[in-house]
């Protein structure tokens, strides 16, 4: 059987169907045609005295052909009508609780629809052809922006909700797109479900958005439960909580890891682990007292000496080791190093580490105490020189009243701020909004977002080793590549057993990989990211890390042939042909160009192995 195929229909022979829905749509021109003979043949026969029965026939076999052209016109129409896009959606409140409560066990993410090997056919074509013969005026009459290509959805007639099943949201999401494209809205679809299911919901967000923040607070408002609600930033310290970045750890050297991860990075690794060891030996000198470390009272015994940390830690240790003859020990140092009235610290110290070593067995010996006491009894000047990396970002943390926000005092009771930290939010199912004031301070900023991150970190192994009926919680990070380090590995690696279900949203793939020093270690970060939600991205590297995760589909061509030849011999005849040919050609399923071209609050998403194209709506109200 030949194929028949006029403008893209196909006439016969399926095996080699060719979709051309960009044509003109002649199936109307024909059904209207058809309907006005039908109209002209009753007109005819009421109107005159003609014998009526021709022009009933007539009528009828009009009619009939223009029902036999009206399915395929009706289907053209519905396709090409949405090629001028789609207004913007708004949706209240309470209809984002009743869809919600549709699928308890799924998050929704907008209206959309599954994007098909069709789907890229069909704007392989369009993008052959000059949009603006096919599309209208209509297209002024929309509410939504010029930016963009609006086309692209109204490439499928048919839309339906978009669910993603949370067990899927656990396997760690990775959202991009750039300024203005719809992070910010797809934020607040998301964590206003988790809010309404229960969750705890921690948002890391660089730049501070009020918006999102006040979002949050009439979420929780709403539900009754504005206790729910916490929030941090440095430069609104009166409405913000007080919050302990160190209170949750496994073992003491984690602090020393995660407040060494805040320094600048340097090349030398002698520098990095010096600083480690020295604020390993203030904290464990904080254990040896049985008070907890602080980011003020660590960088101050930096800065200051040690000498009092010394004293009180080896005093603490005989007094718990060598009971009997501790308080001996200990006013015999005293009244060597001056008395309590005139008492020289740092002889003090050196008093009563000659007492330690003297007095104590080798079995007795504490290697933490010992560590600081090495540290204290080194060299002064070259340690100053060896922690010159570290104070600058610990003075960022400590100065002011992001200090107090930081190192909060348990026992001041005339600040009537609350104190929280990560466990506790996450123990009592509330949110956190947590505001890291980038724009006029990135660097602060980005020791903030980092110490969250270790945090949570220790909070994820405890949740993993040791909790039961644990809730899921929902940690969102705006801008990532300023926060982004180790830590976030662990915790993308492991959060998943601590059902701690992660959105990093960036703007490019360079930005990551900028912020962990090379590919090959942005690529870590990305390859625990199981879902990709893709807003409108300008960057053409990031295009093509977004359409590399998609599969790739074969591309019908269908090309044209036409020739004309004259004999030579006889300039009086000639032949004609003309040829038409149908190949494939290998494509991406999604064209990286048209990442760039996604309008506002429109994305291509894959979600677990599923591609789909969706449109994001506004909460409202």
């Amino acid at each position: 059987m030949y194929l028949r195929q006029v403008e893209g229909v196909t006439l016969k022979a399926e095996k080699y169907a060719f979709e051309n829905p960009w044509r003109p749509n002649y199936e109307k021109v024909a059904a209207g045609a058809w309907i006005l003979a039908a109209a002209g043949a009753l007109a005819t026969q009421q109107l005159t005295t003609y014998p009526s029965q021709p022009f009933i026939w007539m009528a009828g076999i009009s009619a009939g052909m223009a029902m036999l052209r009206l399915p395929a016109a009706v289907k053209l129409y519905n396709l090409q009508k949405n090629i001028h896009g789609m207004n913007l959606e708004f949706i209240t409140l309470d209809n984002l609780v009743k869809t919600v409560n549709k699928k308890p066990h799924a998050q929704w993410l907008g209206n959309g629809f599954v994007w098909e090997q069709r789907h890229a056919q069909r704007a392989f074509e369009l993008l052959k052809r000059d949009i603006s013969s096919i599309t209208t005026n209509s297209i002024k009459k929309l509410e939504t922006s010029n930016i963009g290509y609006p086309w692209i959805h109204g490439l499928e007639p048919i839309e339906e909700k978009i669910f993603q099943n949370l067990d899927q949201a656990n396997l760690m999401n990775l959202i991009v797109g750039t300024t203005g494209s719809g992070k910010t809205r797809l934020f607040e679809i998301i964590l206003v479900q988790a809010i309404l299911r229960g969750e705890t919901v921690i948002i890391i967000d660089p730049k501070g958005d009020k918006e999102l923040k006040n979002t949050v607070k009439r979420i929780c408002e709403k539900l009754g439960r504005p206790d729910k609600f916490n929030f941090f930033h440095p430069s609104f310290p009166e409405e913000s909580v007080r919050l302990d970045l160190l209170r949750n750890f496994t073992r003491p050297t984690e602090l020393a890891t995660r407040l060494t991860a805040i320094a600048p990075e340097s090349d030398n690794a002698a520098f990095t682990a010096f600083v480690w060891r020295a604020i390993n030996n203030i904290v464990q000198g904080f254990f040896i007292i049985n008070e907890r470390p602080s980011i003020v009272m660590i960088k101050h015994y930096l800065e200051a000496g040690v000498e009092k940390l010394v004293a009180d830690a080896v005093s603490t240790y005989l007094l718990k080791t060598v009971p009997s003859t501790a308080e001996a020990l200990i006013s015999e140092a005293l009244i060597g190093s001056g008395g309590e009235d005139n008492l020289n610290t740092h002889k003090f110290a050196m008093n009563l580490i000659k007492a330690y070593r003297r007095e104590l067995k080798e079995s007795e010996i504490s290697s933490e105490l010992d560590g600081l006491i090495s540290m204290f009894t080194h060299n002064a000047e070259h340690f100053g020189k060896m922690i010159t990396n570290i104070l600058p970002a610990l003075s960022q943390l400590t100065t002011g009243q992001l200090g107090k926000m930081l190192s909060p005092d348990y026992d001041d009771l005339q600040d009537r701020r609350p104190i929280t930290d990560n466990a506790k939010i996450i123990a009592n199912g509330q949110v956190l909004v947590m505001g890291l004031d980038s724009l006029p301070d990135p660097v602060t900023g980005s020791s903030l977002g980092s110490l969250a991150l270790a945090d949570l970190v220790a909070v994820a192994g405890a949740r993993y080793n040791f909790g039961t009926d644990i809730k899921p919680v929902n940690i969102l990070i705006d801008e990532a590549a300023e926060v982004l380090n180790v830590s976030t590995l662990s915790l993308l690696n492991k959060g998943r057993g601590a059902l701690m279900r992660m959105y990093v949203a960036t703007q490019t793939i360079a930005d990551i990989e900028s912020r962990m020093g090379s590919p090959a270690k942005a690529l870590q970060i990305l390859g625990n990211l199981n879902n990709i939600i893709s807003l409108r991205v300008i960057d053409p590297a990031t295009q093509e890390f977004i359409v590399g995760n998609l599969p790739k589909t074969r591309i019908d061509i269908v090309s044209h042939k036409q020739d004309v030849k004259a004999d030579p011999n006889d300039p009086h005849l000639y032949s004609s042909g003309f040829g038409e040919t149908k190949s494939h050609e290998e494509a991406f399923l999604f064209p990286s160009e048209l990442l760039g071209q996604l309008p506002n609050l429109e994305f291509i998403a894959k979600l677990s192995g599923t591609i789909v194209k969706g449109r994001l709506p506004i909460l409202r109200g």
